[in-house]
């Protein structure tokens, strides 16, 4: 799921080449990035079996924008661009154990509040 996250992404950056492009993504370009990231992790989300029975509002808000965020966070735009998969790869992984332990522990915490998170 994340390699295709970070594909959404990369399409949505290209189009919004900084001069600095050694800096990671701000403004627009970061909104623009995290949107389609977002986009495309729900899309992923309905081809998995196993993620199919998290709620969405769960799975977008601690998973995805999590995930979203994290990339935007520590992937520099040139390695975007160029798909450096060396460099995005490990970050990728780590985002998406970080933010699948948020989620499950949001769910633990809601789970335990006697709330359960609407689809």
């Amino acid at each position: 799921m994340a390699v295709v996250t970070i594909a959404c992404g990369l399409a949505l950056c290209a189009t919004t080449v900084s001069l600095a492009q050694y800096q990671y993504l701000t403004g627009s370009a970061r909104e623009d990035f995290i949107r389609g990231a977002v986009n495309g992790c729900m899309r992923e989300k309905i081809k998995d079996q196993e993620a199919s029975v998290i709620p969405n509002s769960l799975f977008e808000r601690h998973y995805c924008r999590c995930y979203a965020n994290a990339l935007a966070d520590k992937i520099k735009i040139i390695d975007l661009q160029s798909d450096n998969t060396a460099v995005t790869d490990p970050i990728a992984k780590a985002a998406a154990v970080t933010c699948y332990q948020s989620m499950k522990a949001e769910a633990l915490r809601l789970y335990n509040a006697g709330q359960y998170p609407k689809q």
